[in-house]
């Protein structure tokens, strides 16, 4: 396997443009219902990891490449490479959650704008990265599954990282901590639901490629995705065990225990099928 840089970047950039876009939502939807400390509380923990996570994330993405030093030159194509396009857009999403992050630290400001902004950036961004991998002509890439995982991922781990917020935030009131649990919880069941759901499409265009398409790849991608369908299907069963232990954080108040090993089995969860993703060969 040496497609380990780009497992660590594509997870924790997503993870971190998740992580923003629930900030987002809760600012949007709850910022009247906290007070200014109270919000600031919820919110600087959760910021800081996304900013956090981008920047080791990109950082990571530079040891994929021969010659890191070079990596100014991948910004030379945005208007004909995907890989530029990425790039501009996770530096540019970076920009702005460092920009709030710092306003919220050093200022004590929440910019709802700015985290908006950061948002949209980093959804674009995520948006090119499927694009990459869509026309890589390798056959367990070329489906909109990777679109559907890669956003999957986005908000699993955003909505993950949303209900570790309120568990870090003790004095958060029962008045915002259980609507901002539920639609935490709707987010990642819905999620979940719709990459399960276009599973049966993903495995009906496999078996067809596997007789009608001709792979280039100098690799046997569909041969080594098969070998590690258990592995596949493993994953799947520790992301939903890992989102039930997290819905009884609705039930039991004050059992984090249960949250931390639910987002621990959801972020393990997130791992492995990034690393299936990846392997193919």
């Amino acid at each position: 396997m040496q497609e380990w840089p780009l497992i660590v970047f594509t997870l924790l950039v997503q993870a971190s443009v998740g992580a923003t876009v629930m900030l987002s939502l809760f600012l949007f939807f709850g910022k009247n219902a906290l007070t200014r400390v109270e919000l600031r509380r919820y919110v600087l923990p959760v910021l800081l990891f996304a900013v956090i996570a981008a920047a080791l994330g990109l950082t990571a993405s530079t040891l994929h490449l021969g010659y890191p030093l070079n990596a100014f030159n991948a910004l030379r194509h945005a208007e004909s490479s995907w890989l530029s396009r990425e790039i501009i857009f996770a530096s540019l999403y970076l920009a702005a959650v460092g920009f709030a992050a710092l306003l919220a630290l050093f200022w004590r400001r929440i910019s709802l704008l700015l985290l908006l902004l950061a948002s949209v950036l980093g959804i674009i961004d995520v948006y090119c990265m499927g694009a990459i991998y869509v026309h890589a002509f390798v056959a367990t890439w070329m489906h909109c599954n990777t679109w559907v995982m890669f956003f999957g991922t986005l908000i699993t781990l955003g909505a993950t990282m949303g209900l570790w917020g309120i568990a870090a935030c003790v004095r958060m009131g029962e008045k915002i901590r259980r609507p901002v649990a539920t639609w935490a919880l709707i987010a990642l069941v819905a999620a979940t639901l719709i990459r399960l759901l276009e599973q049966m499409s993903y495995f009906s265009y496999l078996a067809d490629s596997r007789q009608n398409l001709a792979v280039t790849f100098p690799h046997q991608p569909l041969e080594a995705f098969a070998s590690l369908h258990t592995t596949y299907l493993t994953a799947w069963i520790v992301l939903i065990a890992g989102i039930v232990l997290q819905s009884q954080f609705l039930r039991a108040r004050g059992s984090k225990a249960v949250l931390t090993l639910g987002c621990v089995a959801v972020v393990v969860a997130e791992i492995i099928l990034r690393v299936v993703f990846f392997s193919i060969n």
